[in-house]
């Protein structure tokens, strides 16, 4: 059960958990740092909250010289639609009285799967998030969720929405690549994601005619009965500190 932290309701599935969110959310109230503070009365923290496997455990280690260490989280984007969020680690850490503080950040989209139900986090660009934060006119920052996932599979906003997506597999409908040598008709990009097409080539990006998708794993829902040409795109990552690196898929 998925406790909504508007109403207080509970909620079976996941999805319907954000989609009645996402009917009563009211507009966002920011803070110094561009950060989400709270929406109304449902502080940023309780939609935070729902996310919190995806999430490292913060911490205060400081010492009564303000030595050591702390970690904490802020809301950035959420996307009430697809149920993830981006969201910012934020360590600080002096490792002497003597010295000035220091910050490490990452930004990440995270969310769940929808069949296993394993929580995702996938580290994003900085400097998609702010960008988009500063043009963002949508309530919840939806429009910053799809700004980072424009990133990730650098596509624009129309082949985004014609897209279809398979974990961190992004399939875009496509001209023929007409110059691009055949590589057969069946094919495995990321591991465990395999494609079976009427024909497949490779130039730069993987290009398949009338693609089938299945997870090797069993983590994803088949892509079935596209028609035309597809790239293949893999969801590109940026670089992390430790406590807020890649994990799920």
């Amino acid at each position: 059960m998925f406790r909504n932290p508007i109403t207080g309701k509970n909620h079976r599935q996941w999805e319907i958990l954000h989609r009645e969110i996402g009917k009563i959310i009211p507009a966002a109230e920011y803070g110094h740092y561009d950060e989400i503070v709270k929406f109304g009365g449902c502080h940023a923290r309780d939609i935070i909250a729902l996310f919190s496997p995806a999430l490292e455990e913060e911490y205060i280690d400081l010492d009564s010289k303000g030595r050591g260490s702390c970690l904490n989280h802020d809301l950035y984007a959420y996307d009430p639609a697809q149920g993830v969020a981006v969201v910012q680690a934020r360590q600080f850490y002096r490792r002497a009285a003597s010295h000035y503080g220091a910050t490490r950040k990452t930004y990440f989209l995270c969310g769940r799967n929808e069949i296993t139900g394993e929580y995702f986090r996938h580290p994003v660009s900085a400097a998609a998030v702010r960008a988009a934060c500063r043009k963002s006119t949508d309530p919840t920052r939806a429009d910053v969720v799809r700004a980072v996932q424009r990133w990730m599979w650098q596509v624009t906003e129309k082949q985004l929405a014609k897209s279809i997506r398979q974990g961190d597999i992004l399939l875009v409908p496509e001209r023929e690549p007409k110059s691009a040598p055949s590589r057969g008709m069946s094919l495995t990009v990321a591991d465990s994601h395999r494609i079976l097409a009427d024909d497949i080539r490779l130039s730069g990006r993987c290009y398949a005619l009338n693609p089938t998708m299945v997870h090797a794993k069993g983590q994803h829902r088949p892509v079935e009965n596209l028609t035309g040409w597809y790239s293949i795109r893999v969801a590109r990552e940026s670089d992390a500190w430790d406590f807020a690196e890649r994990i799920g898929d």
